[in-house]
């Protein structure tokens, strides 16, 4: 069979003849490219199309529908609006194929996933599984009520089998099918494109066994399983023999089990591997100078940290398990390590006053970040925040993604109150003559001004 994968526009996404990304890392869609291993091995046809990578033309995806026996979404809850809105277009062009969705929203919401974008199906869980039990079924062989973790129509029913049971075994995975995305450009953007050369991306771990308040993920896979360090080693192995020089680690936590991190590194050293490495997702908790080291020594050249605020007491509401002593020791230590180092804060807590704000903005100016990057709360679908908020009858049991705002009694500011509070964030933070100094030697030294340039994107923009 012929599959057509899609990887939906991101909710900020600006279609126009250039592409206008928000700040951040553009990754290869590595779910859409396990299912698509798995199917080429059973020898289906797979095609990939992300439209965070292209801007795809109404009559480009209408060939590539004609084309396709089955289509395949990925669906995020950020970007729920444009996803139907392709899917709906679909369905409107070709009534009769075959639309399976997956992906982060659809574990949230099953049933009206399918009823708001018109599928016919809806796979739960890790859909590596039964993805070709899927295909098997749309080819005639079997039947769907036997296929663990979906939810599918039936005679104008929705219909639902058994729950799936997460991978524990990672490593028995194929590794995802890059080269049907070897035509787009991927990496970390702010304004441009900051990793150097081909950019890929890996995840060497599910889940994550942290539970900070604001954060849904544990609603979704509950579990955290680690691939072994000989299975990553292979990977960045094939990663570079197909000549990428830049890797993004998309871990929720890479370095969570440290023992483990340090040994990916050391092989990564053994085997003399050349390979310039972004981490995404690390919590200061984690900083240790040898680990740090033997990261710098393998290649690591960017990490990304959740620093979240300046503010002790606002740590503890959202049950960081970090201090504002260990943020200071890891962001220092980084620097030391000659690492582009970046953090994130979220303004918006239920107790937070402009005291607050105020201390945040303060203790980012203190820090030698690179990037810092200001956000607005989030109550998402399944975070302890997202529930108490449900409970106190704040929230609506179907509002999955919810800004604070003191008019819902969410926090003590309005949404605009806190949109301009970032806002002065940011430029308190970019326009710091501490942080342009720091930027300048930099740049002048390594003569590199893409990270000047990151940073009057992050000021300008006002990404929140």
């Amino acid at each position: 069979m012929r599959f057509l994968f899609i990887f939906p526009p991101g909710q900020r996404f600006i279609i126009s003849e250039k592409r206008v990304l928000p700040p951040g890392p553009y990754s290869p869609p590595l779910g859409l490219l396990y299912l698509s291993t798995m199917l080429e091995k059973k020898g289906h046809t797979v095609e990939v199309l992300d439209y965070n990578a292209e801007n795809v033309k109404e009559s480009e995806l209408i060939k590539k529908i004609d084309s396709a026996d089955v289509i395949g979404m990925t669906i995020y809850t950020n970007s729920l609006n444009e996803s139907i809105d392709l899917a709906h277009l679909i369905k409107d062009y070709n009534p009769t194929i075959p639309l399976l969705i997956g992906g982060p929203h659809c574990n949230i919401t099953p049933e009206k996933s399918i009823i708001d974008l018109n599928a016919d199906i809806c796979a739960t869980g890790d859909v590596e599984v039964i993805i070709c039990a899927i295909a098997d079924v749309l080819k005639g062989k079997g039947n769907l009520s036997s296929i663990p973790g979906i939810y599918y129509k039936d005679k104008g029913e929705i219909k639902q089998t058994i729950p799936m049971q997460p991978i524990k075994n990672l490593d028995s995975l194929p590794f995802p099918a890059r080269h049907l995305v070897s035509k787009y450009e991927y990496g970390f953007f702010i304004g441009e494109k900051l990793t150097n050369g081909r950019t890929t991306s890996i995840i060497t771990s599910r889940g994550c066994p942290n539970h900070c308040r604001f954060c849904g993920y544990n609603s979704i896979r509950s579990n955290y399983d680690e691939r072994s360090v000989e299975n990553v080693i292979e990977e960045i192995e094939d990663i570079v023999s197909q000549g990428y020089y830049s890797i993004i680690i998309a871990d929720n936590n890479f370095l969570a089990n440290k023992n483990r991190a340090e040994k990916i590194m050391d092989k990564i050293i053994e085997k003399e591997l050349k390979i310039n490495m972004w981490i995404m997702g690390a919590r200061v908790d984690s900083a240790e100078r040898r680990l740090f080291e033997k990261m710098r020594d393998a290649g690591v050249s960017f990490i990304c940290f959740g620093l979240e605020s300046g503010n002790q007491d606002v740590l503890n509401v959202y049950d960081k398990k970090t201090t504002l002593n260990q943020i200071t020791e890891a962001i220092r230590l980084s620097k030391e390590m000659g690492f582009f180092t970046s953090g994130n804060f979220i303004i918006g807590a239920t107790i937070e006053t402009k005291k607050h704000i105020e201390n945040t903005i303060k203790f980012a100016k203190s820090l030698p970040l690179d990037v810092a990057h200001f956000l607005i709360l989030r109550y998402v679908y399944g975070s302890p925040l997202w529930n108490k908020a449900v409970e106190e009858g704040m929230i609506k049991q179907d509002e999955y993604s919810v800004i604070a705002d003191s008019m819902r009694n969410l926090g003590l500011f309005t949404k605009e109150e806190l949109k301009n509070y970032c806002m002065k964030a940011h430029r308190n933070f970019y326009l710091n003559p501490r942080y342009i100094l720091r930027q300048l030697f930099y740049a002048f030294k390594n003569k590199d001004f893409r990270f000047i340039k990151a940073g009057l994107n992050m000021f300008t923009t006002h990404e929140v």
